[in-house]
């Protein structure tokens, strides 16, 4: 939580103010040059709306000829309904490399406040409802009398940085917003916390970037003495859980009655994803060759969004299940599906490691009478 001031932030000596203005707008204006690739020429006159913001280092290399730009996207609308994000044009020029966005050059490493993981999962606002995204991210924090910009022109310019990569502003609401909490349920303490929004009259920015590598996010946000952006890319990681074989999965369920697999499924679908076959390929495999098995496939999730929401998709994921193994030849009288939401934790769903073993799909042997 950042101090708020005592003094008033906005009273400053003219002659202070003037050299502060004179020294921001200088290295705006070779930022703004910096960002676009081109060298700086010293300006005749003033010029206006300065930039304050430094891209990531090494955006495009300089020997490499600027690719086309591609036409605007057209104006995407942001409802309580959500966005449809496979209808957002995809981005054919460069992109500068994650995290897309840097510190002004002027907030040096001891005031810099990062976060960043390589693999996570964050929240953001998506027309009016929640939106879970995985994948790395980077965030960067500063206050804004260290980087002698005020909140206007920080907002201003981390914007106009997102739109001019080809970003898309796709939340209609803000956190706080009645629009939003109609969707989503009052704002409290615990939904502060999934959105990671420090909750001290902070303003919210989604942009989305469709790309031909991926999805990529930027979420912005400031208060009259902080800034905070957050970088997103997404991407998929490799289970830590190693594949159970058919073998083992027979041993569990003799002696256990149950086994639980780690089945690949896309962020809030129910489709397996293509990495996720060859397990289900084992079940089948077990399926045929123990011909008086039957089973209850059964789904779970973590604790993370809406719990009702939760328990339809971990039965729809089981159900996605039974129908795979049906479409590889499995009898679907020997199988039934259920899903269990968070309901049954393995482990508990305070650390991502913890989320990740509850994200599971059980196999219950079912005794015939």
């Amino acid at each position: 939580m950042f101090l708020h001031r005592q003094a008033d932030p906005f009273f400053v000596p003219l002659p202070a103010m003037t050299k502060q203005r004179n020294a921001a707008l200088c290295l705006s204006i070779s930022l703004a040059f910096a960002f676009a690739g081109c060298k700086p020429k010293a300006p005749v006159e003033p010029v206006p709306a300065p930039v304050a913001i430094a891209p990531a280092p090494a955006a495009v290399p300089p020997a490499v000829a600027p690719a086309p730009v591609a036409a605007t996207p057209p104006p995407v609308s942001a409802s309580a309904d959500g966005v449809d994000l496979d209808r957002i044009a995809v981005i054919s020029k460069p992109m500068p490399p994650f995290p897309f966005v840097d510190y002004p050059e002027n907030i040096g490493e001891p005031k810099q406040q990062t976060k960043a993981s390589d693999f996570d999962q964050l929240h953001l606002i998506v027309g009016n409802k929640v939106q879970a995204v995985e994948g790395r991210f980077r965030r960067l924090v500063f206050e804004l009398a260290d980087a002698k910009v005020s909140r206007f022109q920080a907002l201003r310019d981390y914007a106009k940085a997102a739109t001019d990569m080809g970003g898309v502003k796709v939340n209609a609401s803000m956190p706080k917003d009645e629009a939003f909490q109609k969707v989503n349920g009052a704002f409290t303490d615990a939904m502060a916390r999934k959105l990671d929004y420090p909750n001290e009259n902070y303003s919210y920015e989604t942009y989305f970037f469709s790309t031909p590598s991926g999805r990529k996010w930027m979420l912005i946000m400031a208060n009259d003495y902080s800034v905070r952006v957050t970088s997103i890319e997404e991407k998929q990681t490799a289970s830590m859980v190693k594949m159970v074989t058919a073998a083992v999965m027979k041993s569990e369920l003799d002696s256990k009655g149950h086994v639980a697999l780690y089945i690949n499924f896309d962020t809030d679908k129910a489709a397996i994803r293509p990495d996720g076959k060859p397990a289900v390929d084992e079940i089948a495999a077990l399926m045929k060759k123990e011909t008086a098995l039957h089973l209850s496939v059964e789904g779970h999730t973590d604790n993370v969004g809406d719990k009702a929401r939760n328990a339809t998709l971990s039965r729809e994921r089981a159900q996605a299940v039974v129908q795979a193994l049906v479409s590889d030849g499995i009898d679907g009288a020997r199988l039934s599906a259920a899903g269990h939401g968070s309901d049954k934790p393995l482990v508990d769903n305070g650390s991502e490691e913890g989320r990740a073993k509850n994200r599971r799909v059980e196999l219950v042997k079912v005794v015939k009478s």
